[in-house]
Order: C-alpha cells, then sequence, then structure tokens
C-alpha cells in the first residue's frame, strides 16, 4: 500500500470517527478565508471559489474572504496565528507563506509551528510572458534581446520575495541576464500595469491571470516555469525545454488553521474542503482557470510543506529578496 493511500484512509477514518461539522452545530458564526492578496489577483480568485465552495457544503452558511496583501502574506498569516483554534478562521495560505518567507528577514511566525495543515487546493503554473511590441517570439530571443539591452527591460512582479519574484532571479541566473525587477503590491496592479504597458515589459504570472489576455493577443506567452507543460496552454514550453535547464519554479495554495485547531476538526475541515473543491462546477472553475486541483490529506501537506521549505532558500540568497 503506497503512503498516499495510507494517508487518505487514516484521513477518512479520523472523519468518520466524528459526527459532520453542521450536525456538531459548526459553523456557529461567520467563516471567514483570509487571502493574503488584494482583490483581482489569482490568489483572491481562489480564495473566493473555497469560500463558495464550503459555503454549498456547509448548507449556506455565511463564509466571507478578507484580503489581507502586502509584506509577501505576512499581515495574512500573523492575523491567523492570532485568530481563535475553532475552525472559523482559515487562511489560503500560498508558497510565499508557508516556503519562502522562511528565508525572510523579520518572519514573525514559523509555518511547522504556528499552523495546523487542513489541505492543499490547488497548483499554479506561473507562466512567462511580454508585451507584444517587445518583439520577441521565444525564450532565446528575449535572452538575446536583454543581452543586448543590459538594465534596460523591466519585469513585474506581485511583490518582492514572492514566487514571482523568485522565478525573475532563477532566470536571471540562468539566462546570465539583467533584467530589472519591479515589485508591486499583488497580482492585480502588476497586471494593470503590464496590460497598458506602464514601464513593465515581461511578468511571470499563474495561469489563471494570463490565459485571458494571452489568447486575445494582449500579451505573448513564452514559457511555463514548472516541469511540466500547463494544460491550459500546451503549445508553450517548460523553461528547461526552452534552453534554460535546471529552471522549475512552482505556485501552489493550501488551507491551513492555526496551529491549536484539534486535530478531529482538522479532519472534518479536510473532508469538507476536498468535496467542496471536487463539486462539479468549482472544479470546472478551477480547471478553466489553469489551475491544477490537488487534494491532499492534512498530513501529506504537512510533509509536502516540510520538504518545500529548504528548497525555496538558495533562491531567496539568489533573488536578495526581503520583506517589505
Amino acid at each position: 500500500m503506497t503512503t498516499t493511500r495510507r494517508l487518505l484512509l487514516a484521513s477518512a477514518a479520523a472523519t468518520l470517527a466524528a459526527p459532520p461539522l453542521r450536525a456538531q452545530g459548526f459553523p456557529s458564526r461567520t467563516v471567514t478565508v483570509i487571502v493574503g492578496a488584494p482583490p483581482g489577483g489569482t490568489a483572491d480568485a481562489l480564495g473566493r471559489l473555497v469560500a463558495r465552495g464550503l459555503s454549498e457544503e456547509w448548507g449556506g452558511a455565511t463564509v466571507v474572504v478578507d484580503n489581507r496583501g502586502a509584506a509577501g502574506g505576512q499581515l495574512a498569516a500573523e492575523t491567523l496565528v492570532r485568530a481563535a483554534p475553532d475552525g472559523h478562521t482559515l487562511l489560503l495560505a500560498n508558497t510565499n507563506v508557508l516556503a519562502i518567507n522562511h528565508a525572510l528577514a523579520r518572519q514573525p511566525y514559523e509555518t511547522l509551528r504556528d499552523f495546523a495543515f487542513v489541505g492543499q487546493v490547488a497548483n499554479w503554473p506561473l507562466v512567462l510572458a511580454v508585451r507584444p511590441e517587445l518583439n520577441v517570439a521565444s525564450v532565446a530571443e528575449l535572452i538575446a534581446r536583454a543581452k543586448a539591452e543590459p538594465g534596460r527591460l523591466n519585469a513585474a512582479s506581485a511583490g518582492n520575495g514572492t514566487a514571482m519574484h523568485m522565478a525573475l532571479a532563477l532566470f536571471n541566473h540562468l539566462a546570465g541576464t539583467e533584467i530589472v525587477h519591479v515589485p508591486y503590491r499583488g497580482s492585480g496592479p502588476a497586471m494593470n500595469d503590464m496590460l497598458a504597458g506602464q514601464g513593465v515589459q515581461m511578468i511571470f504570472e499563474p495561469t489563471a491571470t494570463l490565459l485571458g489576455p494571452i489568447a486575445a493577443g494582449r500579451l505573448r506567452g513564452l514559457a511555463v516555469a514548472g516541469a511540466r507543460r500547463a494544460a491550459a496552454l500546451p503549445d508553450l514550453p517548460t523553461l528547461a525545454e526552452a534552453g534554460l535547464p535546471g529552471y522549475l519554479v512552482t505556485q501552489y495554495h493550501g488551507i491551513v488553521a492555526p496551529a491549536a485547531t484539534p486535530a478531529p476538526m482538522v479532519a472534518q475541515l479536510n473532508a469538507a474542503l476536498n468535496r467542496a473543491m471536487a463539486r462539479p462546477e468549482i472544479r470546472d472553475r478551477l480547471v478553466n482557470l489553469g489551475a491544477e486541483p490537488s487534494p491532499t490529506t492534512p498530513e501529506a501537506f504537512a510533509a509536502f510543506v516540510r520538504e518545500e521549505i529548504p528548497r525555496w532558500a538558495d533562491l531567496v540568497r539568489l533573488s536578495g529578496a526581503r520583506v517589505e
């Protein structure tokens, strides 16, 4: 029996050991899903899908999104850590909150100590896109242009220390380029300037953000930052395929609760989350946004993050990023 199957069976057993949360009178008030990003970006869209799915799973209970952007998700994480461990406050945590921030200065929380891992929700392939007027049609052409004009090309990102920032840092390192990082306070503001052509010519963003602009010809997709091609953009090569061997940057999201949340409640929240995200209308929306649904047990999610934390340390050092 595989480890994953053992974890799934263990989680199912823990869930069956207690009556459903609704039968226990949960939720007894509004449930808040904190999102460490401003409205309009990928994380916000996913947070609203999670809130909708959980509300439907709990018979129409009120589930709201609380946007707390900036500082690479630090504010959102601090808000969760201070919340009561009763299941009514959850955090949609991303790569930044769970792994990258460990290598950044002034982190006021500890992922493995301060969070109870409920379950992973989705992986988002990052895509490298450029303005059409840059007149580059491939990664090789972009690298040649950047080397011919060192320090003159600007790349927007969702903020210092984000996975998008790390993607650019790794690109510069492997390609030998000097593309300038221009951080914003979230994907929404970064994309606004990117689409308007306001001083930035390229960006790394999840498929959810870029599918529309690429389809409309407002941006040109060049490559995918992950280990395999994105299902939503199958014609785009990975950056490794495009001439940068060893290139790999991933973005993922999952739900966490305060650390002291009782294990039986965590198991029940996991079951509700997985059922909610498996609802056909929710799953279809996720896939249409270019996401890769990735349900897990609490144990598997925690193990995944534990392995991810050290993996990001070298990239953070390479980028020179600090929490704003």
